[in-house]
């Protein structure tokens, strides 16, 4: 109590100052029309600003929620494709859709935690792992063509070694023609691939579209690789050396779609089997 009249004593002249301010306040807005009206104008325009700022505040914070909503929708729209794409014998898309026996591949969203294009051997680290049904062995792709394939996983995150490695090894073919080769990274720049053991009888010209063969278990057939910039006789031998643009800029990637192949392990077994 005698803290309260301590503070009285030295305040209540500020106080009641403020205290009679605030009343004529009322008075003036309440009983005299034109100065309503302004404060009520004004008072319209202040909550106008600050609701508009909320809700800016209030969309950034869902950004991260509308994002991995997107992604999983485009790794819907992706499965519906590629699956479409090897089922296609009757063209009827509605009764694929239908069908979800049809659908050989799944594809998992992720996003990039971490990643290096610089290096002679580059990687990216994603943020999902063994809770997110990813494994060893998976290949990893864009919404514009291939990533890499995936080395080393833990319960929350993913390592995968990127098409911009020294031992990245992919099965390419020229979209026109189906002849394949063998896709790798000579270390030079990270926009160009080489595509290797392609056979010289192979019908090819610049420009042509580089596509996933779809011979491996890693990725499926028809996934963008990029376009012949050149191309020539290997060494004299059987073969083109073909000179590939990428279509994927792997510095501006933000999120991944890694690729579920359900059989993968029975069609291994099969070639293994088949091998021996």
């Amino acid at each position: 109590m005698r803290n309260l009249l301590i503070l009285i004593a030295k305040y209540g002249s500020t106080l009641l100052f403020l205290f009679l301010e605030l009343v004529c306040f009322f008075l003036i807005i309440n009983f005299n029309k034109s100065q309503g009206e302004i404060f009520l104008h004004s008072a319209n325009l202040l909550s106008g600003k600050v609701n508009q700022q909320t809700q800016k505040i209030s969309d950034f914070l869902r950004l991260e929620a509308e994002n991995d909503s997107l992604l999983t929708e485009n790794a819907r729209l992706l499965e519906t494709i590629i699956n479409f794409r090897i089922h296609d014998q009757e063209n009827n898309f509605e009764a694929f859709e239908n069908k979800d026996s049809l659908a050989i591949y799944k594809f998992i969203p992720a996003r990039i935690c971490n990643k290096t294009t610089h290096l002679r051997n580059n990687y990216i680290t994603l943020c999902s792992g063994k809770n997110d049904s990813i494994i060893e062995g998976m290949g990893v792709i864009s919404n514009t063509g291939i990533v890499g394939i995936v080395n080393n996983v833990t319960d929350n995150y993913a390592q995968a070694i990127t098409i911009l490695h020294s031992q990245s090894r992919i099965s390419a073919a020229l979209k026109s023609s189906q002849y394949h080769g063998t896709l790798i990274w000579e270390g030079s720049e990270a926009n160009k691939l080489s595509l290797i053991t392609l056979p010289k009888y192979a019908e090819i010209s610049v420009g042509d579209t580089i596509v996933t063969s779809g011979y491996s278990t890693v990725f499926p057939a028809g996934v963008p690789v990029g376009k012949v910039l050149n191309y020539s006789i290997d060494g004299g031998g059987d073969n083109y050396k073909v000179e590939v643009e990428l279509f994927n800029n792997l510095n501006k990637l933000s999120y991944v779609y890694v690729i579920n192949f359900p059989e993968k392990e029975e069609k291994e077994q099969v070639e293994i089997s088949d091998g021996n």
